[in-house]
């Protein structure tokens, strides 16, 4: 339909008039004379003043009379059940979440692509496995990798699951083992700002030799490093475990160090004790070792002799910038257990001839409900090259990506959707910088944030600036709210055509699982952005019933033009029982959002 097209005729009545649309509309204004009040409502909520949207309307009117409800301007929702249904599968891949999109041909992000290009989808949690296609029964047994792809070509989408020699599956990608630990690690020392208690790094006990090394992945000047030296509220006594005469080296390569300082630290009085050792060099990496004597190399002494040689924190620094890309070893560790994580993906970029995508990494949280018994890690970088159309996924390297970080009351969390404004990206003004937004939550309440980097710096993340509302800066925790009420998957598109041509269009879920799908629009990729506007009401939880939940929405671009703007979102259900009962439930949808005005 469009802007001016009869949606129905209404006779109304004296007074207060009720009225039920089949969907969310946005409406032509009223011209009649004869209506008191025009309350805009999408279900039972009230829109805001200026709103133009509604799937019901209150009418207060001051005599009988027949009016015409009229199409207005901006975007109805269609349902693009063709495409859906290719997302239904009863045999090998029957469903999975988490749905993003690439172009494999030449990477362009963009709306109104001419030519057909090769595109990739990336699933999170995928089942696989047998369907009773009468029933929709999943048979037992039913396996989940937790990610899986498909590839969408000349119309049509192949689901590919990465199975292995023996006939079992895996997902395409795993978390590297040297990422998986946890126990007394020495990438404790350079664990930064988490809620979670960080047990620092402890050494084994007696050790024959010690050396801590830092890999800064990249040369970096170091004005000076912060050392928090062991402590433990358990006792005063294991303070004596802190690190004590230690020698500082630099390399460019890791194999050739050059001495840099000896230092002497001080015995810790508290969990905020530091000491600043100033530094002045430029290296990739920084190497400690410690002599292993009891009392040289820790603050053991007659009465304490216990062998262990530890530290709470070490943080290095560019003047005020804290430097948070860091990958810490050491050569003796105390505790070293596999955490058996894996990942759930956000979005990503191809840059060049790789695909860089930044999952987060979860483990199991069993005092979760059902349905949630999950807890986020970290977020994670894997870079992968593309060859002969499709990412080389056994040859993936994986680091972590100090992009999740806590403060008392909120946390911020990068990678939710990425917008590359590149040459090869085909973005209309390209600035050579690819912009990566995450949310910002406090008290539940997600706000969308914004950090960007140049293109040829994106796996350095201590080259990654955040928007603070003004500037770009490099502290994490400034990174200021630009949006409300948006989804832990979204995406953010500069329009190139219809009512809001050049500027930008976030789709999202409305507060993350609620039913609606909302939009806003911005004047630029920091915005400032609209209020979000309802768009959509969502069915499957009056289909399926139960605990039957829709989530994380976002628009796909390179599929879709700018007044014909294809969106995903996906369908779940808390109840395992209820998931194996019906194989139609835990899929994509897809839908379009249509311009009136075109």
């Amino acid at each position: 339909m469009r802007k001016g097209d009869l949606i129905k005729v209404v006779e109304l009545k004296k007074g207060i008039n009720t009225i039920l649309l089949d969907r969310i509309y946005p409406l032509e204004p009223f011209k009649s004379k004869n209506l008191n009040i025009i309350t805009y409502m999408i279900d039972d909520e009230v829109m805001k003043d200026g709103s133009v949207y509604a799937n019901k309307l209150m009418i207060d009117a001051k005599s009988s009379e027949s009016i015409e409800l009229r199409v207005g301007s901006g975007y109805l929702v269609e349902k693009d059940d063709a495409l859906t249904n290719q997302f239904l599968s009863y045999h090998g891949w029957s469903g999975g979440d988490g749905i993003y999109s690439f172009n494999l041909t030449n990477g362009k992000d963009g709306f109104d692509l001419k030519e057909d290009v090769k595109t990739l989808f990336f699933f999170g949690d995928t089942f696989v496995g047998t369907s009773d296609e009468n029933t929709h029964q999943r048979y037992q047994p039913h396996l989940m990798p937790n990610n899986s792809f498909g590839i969408h070509e000349n119309g049509h989408t192949k689901m590919l699951v990465n199975w292995q020699e023996d006939g079992s599956v895996s997902g395409f990608y795993k978390v590297d083992p040297r990422f998986d630990l946890s126990g007394t690690v020495a990438s404790n020392a350079t664990y930064y700002d988490r809620k979670e208690k960080n047990p620092g790094f402890i050494s084994g006990i007696h050790p024959k030799s010690l050396e801590i090394t830092f890999d800064l992945y990249t040369e970096r000047y170091v004005s000076h490093i912060d050392v928090y030296n062991y402590f433990s509220e358990e006792s005063e006594l294991l303070s004596k475990r802190g690190l004590k005469n230690v020698s500082i080296y630099g390399s460019q390569d890791g194999k050739h160090y050059e001495h840099i300082k000896d230092v002497k630290l001080d015995r810790a009085k508290t969990m905020d004790d530091k000491e600043k050792i100033n530094i002045d060099q430029t290296f990739r990496y920084f190497k400690w070792i410690v002599p292993t004597e009891k009392g040289v190399g820790n603050h053991n002494d007659e009465h304490f002799k216990e062998g262990m040689y530890a530290v709470n924190l070490v943080k290095f620094y560019h003047g005020s910038q804290q430097y948070r890309d860091i990958y810490t070893t050491s050569n003796s560790v105390l505790l070293k257990d596999y955490e058996h994580s894996w990942i759930w993906l956000q979005d990503g970029a191809i840059i060049g001839d790789y695909l860089y995508t930044l999952p987060m990494v979860i483990n199991s949280d069993l005092n979760q409900p059902e349905g949630l018994q999950f807890c986020v890690k970290n977020v994670s970088l894997y870079k992968s090259k593309i060859v002969d159309g499709m990412p080389d996924y056994k040859n993936a390297t994986m680091k972590l990506a100090p992009l999740l970080v806590d403060s008392k009351d909120s946390q911020w969390l990068f990678g939710a959707a990425m917008t590359p404004n590149t040459v090869q990206a085909g973005a209309k003004n390209p600035d050579g910088f690819i912009y990566v937004y995450g949310y910002k939550t406090t008290m539940g309440l997600r706000e969308l944030v914004v950090a960007r980097v140049k293109e040829d710096r994106f796996e350095f993340f201590d080259d990654w600036r955040f928007f603070n509302g003004k500037d770009w800066v490099t502290d994490i925790f400034e990174s200021k709210g630009l949006l409300e009420h948006i989804s832990c998957e979204m995406s953010v598109s500069q329009l190139l055509d219809g009512q809001y041509k050049d500027k930008y269009i976030a789709v999202f879920t409305y507060d993350t699982n609620t039913p609606y799908i909302a939009y806003s629009i911005g004047d630029s990729l920091v915005g400032p952005f609209s209020e979000p506007q309802k768009i959509y009401h969502t069915p499957e939880q009056e289909i399926f019933k139960s605990t039957t939940y829709t989530y994380n929405a976002k628009a796909h671009p390179h599929l879709s033009t700018s007044t014909s703007i294809l969106v995903s979102y996906n369908t779940n259900t808390y109840n395992f029982e209820h998931n194996m009962s019906n194989n139609l439930i835990y899929r994509p949808r897809f839908i379009r959002l249509n311009d009136t005005t075109k």
